[in-house]
């Protein structure tokens, strides 16, 4: 009967399909997948600090007033570069899947080791970018980078429960007072990064927060010494003239008891908790629907087919087509 033969055609396609899934697996190394096994610094081991690209946020009125994203070495931003030029950094299916651009970063980072306003770089900027520039900063436009995995954040408060929570990225700029018309350019950052350790040697990474500032640094004579980071006036861009900004950081290290499995819990906070039952109901009765329909289809299909061959003699079948090859 004909069972026989839709037996023997399954049994070839499953081990078509086991074949290039054994295909596939030789593939799988060239993807990282961040996240997945914890990762053991020693003392004075670097770590490495990826960016990714820029995207707007929010406003005041939880609106977003752009939907485009922006490589974080596009030439108008006018970032510093690592030496011999950015790298793209190995990435995970989701990254790949959501448009993730990661690049490598000049940032210097050792575990345990902490700085104080090291240089990035010194850049001039034109007055055309400049006017780029600001627009992104009054778009709302966010930093996104990356340390083990984790995205740098920026520490806010709830203020339903009056709780802390991380919320990731940080501003490329801001803007200190209502009805600002040139926004405050973020051009040195305080990384903090908190990590977890096991024993003596090894050490974890269980949070990264970033407060970005506004500093009008200016380069000393001697290009041997780092500049000052104590400048209190902001770095704003002027748009009918060239900008010399001066980019730099600083991080430091903080003790944490919170474990690598837990080290995503202060990303996950729910600013509004409410149920929509509306919008679960009509989803749910779409889906249910579409499934009716679906197996209606099927069903119909199948049975004509069915019928037929316990019909007719095995001699009298025709030749298989369409689904039944």
């Amino acid at each position: 009967m004909w069972f026989g033969k839709s037996s023997e055609r399954w049994g070839n396609a499953a081990l078509s399909f086991g074949l290039g899934m054994l295909g596939l697996a030789s593939c799988v190394d060239g993807f990282y997948l961040p996240g997945i096994s914890p990762h053991d610094y020693k003392r004075g081991e670097k770590v490495d600090l990826l960016v990714n690209s820029l995207t707007p946020s929010l406003n005041s009125e939880n609106k977003l007033e752009s939907v485009l994203s922006y490589g974080f070495y596009d030439e108008r931003f006018h970032f510093c570069k690592p030496e011999g030029g950015p790298k793209a950094a190995h990435e995970s299916l989701g990254s790949i899947l959501f448009g993730d651009r990661i690049y490598g970063s000049p940032f210097n980072l050792h575990m345990l080791k902490d700085s104080s306003c090291e240089l990035l770089c010194q850049q001039t900027i034109p007055g055309k970018d400049a006017a780029f520039i600001n627009d992104k900063m009054m778009k709302g436009y966010n930093y996104n980078w990356l340390i083990d995995g984790l995205p740098a954040a920026t520490v806010k408060m709830d203020d339903r429960t009056q709780q802390e929570f991380y919320s990731i990225g940080f501003g490329l700029g801001s803007v200190s007072a209502p009805g600002q018309l040139v926004p405050h350019f973020n051009n040195h950052y305080e990384i903090t990064v908190q990590y977890h350790t096991l024993d003596t040697i090894h050490h974890r990474v269980v949070g990264v927060t970033v407060t970005p500032m506004s500093k009008n640094t200016v380069m000393p004579k001697d290009f041997s010494l780092n500049p000052s980071c104590d400048v209190v006036e902001p770095m704003n861009l002027h748009e009918d003239k060239d900008n010399s900004v001066v980019f730099t950081y600083s991080v430091k290290w903080v003790r944490s008891d919170k474990s690598w499995a837990t080290r995503w819990d202060n990303y996950l906070n729910a600013m509004d908790p409410k149920i929509h039952w509306f919008s679960l109901i009509n989803s749910g009765v779409i889906v249910v629907f579409l499934s009716v329909m679906l197996a209606l289809i099927l069903i119909r299909a199948l049975h004509k087919d069915i019928a037929r061959y316990n019909a007719e003699d095995a001699e009298d079948l025709q030749e298989d087509f369409g689904w039944k090859l």
